[in-house]
């Protein structure tokens, strides 16, 4: 009798283990991803939505996608139809050493005016495209082979764009496959500006004078769905070219739409031409931990 009731007790104990050790994986891969942002887009700047991670899985985003030849004649320069979001993704399941599987809820933010004209423009509300339908997704940690992932998902990682070769994924992922929507993190910016062969050299003078303005104008030429602002600019590094970091308000272009912070950082090469080498978010509020 001893006997079955240490085992029972073992046996209990070993389970309180594994579903403590479960909930230490999920509690560590919910913090990894915070601060992670998230695009699933066209690649092209027409139209992306974007999700940034929060705290314990909780997320805010926005959508947005112009169509500037949809017009009337009230609205000559366009429509452009939008949202801004929030949810959470949660009860994160390891399904392999690469992927875990979670559910995602996502609601619409309260105070959204259906349809409105501002400055020849028509802005309407409209659903965040890849998530409408969204209960479950799925979630790729950094260095999942590519042959492991679903074909679907490969037509919006872009990486047949900037790295044709590669054999594992420098991001996070979330594939949800009831819409066909693949969202990639902000570190596939890794793989866009090749080997790194110096350091960032922050800027003597912040001032963005006339040549950086050119500089950064051509670099966000045709980025259309969020205004850039640049208010200084951080530094240089040396690469096959030059990358450039600026400091910019972003505002997405949208009645209403608050004000927010970004460093975008620039590519150029040794021919002048300029890209976006990666936006990266600022969450003040998350590099201040005083008093947290």
């Amino acid at each position: 009798m001893k006997r079955i009731a240490a085992l029972l007790t073992a046996a209990i104990m070993m389970i309180a283990t594994v579903c403590v050790s479960a909930e230490n994986a999920e509690s560590d891969l919910t913090a990894q991803l915070e601060g992670q942002r998230f695009e699933f887009s066209s690649g092209a700047g027409a139209w992306a939505t974007e999700l940034i991670m929060g705290k314990g899985g909780n997320f805010t985003g926005n959508f947005h996608d112009s169509e500037m030849g949809e017009t009337g004649d009230s609205y000559p320069d366009g429509s452009v139809y939008g949202c801004s979001f929030h949810g959470t993704i949660s009860d994160l399941t390891p399904s392999d050493e690469y992927s875990w599987t979670a559910k995602i809820s996502v609601e619409q933010d309260e105070g959204q005016v259906p349809e409105a004209i501002e400055d020849g423009i028509r802005f309407v509300t409209a659903a965040p495209y890849g998530l409408e339908k969204a209960k479950t997704v799925t979630v790729f940690l950094p260095g999942t082979p590519v042959e492991r992932l679903p074909e679907g998902f490969m037509v919006w990682s872009h990486l047949q764009d900037f790295a044709p070769d590669a054999t594992t994924i420098p991001y996070y992922a979330i594939w949800n496959e009831t819409d066909e929507a693949g969202f990639v993190s902000d570190l596939i910016s890794e793989t866009r500006g090749g080997p790194v062969s110096g350091g960032w050299t922050p800027a003597a003078d912040p001032a963005v004078t006339e040549g950086r303005k050119a500089l950064f104008d051509k670099g966000l030429e045709g980025l259309l769905g969020v205004n850039y602002l640049p208010v200084a600019y951080l530094g240089s590094q040396i690469v096959a070219g030059t990358n450039h970091a600026f400091l910019c308000q972003t505002t997405v272009v949208y009645p209403g739409a608050q004000p927010e912070y970004a460093i975008v950082y620039l590519y150029e090469d040794l021919q002048g031409n300029v890209s976006i080498l990666n936006i990266a978010d600022l969450d003040i509020g998350s590099l201040c931990t005083y008093g947290a």
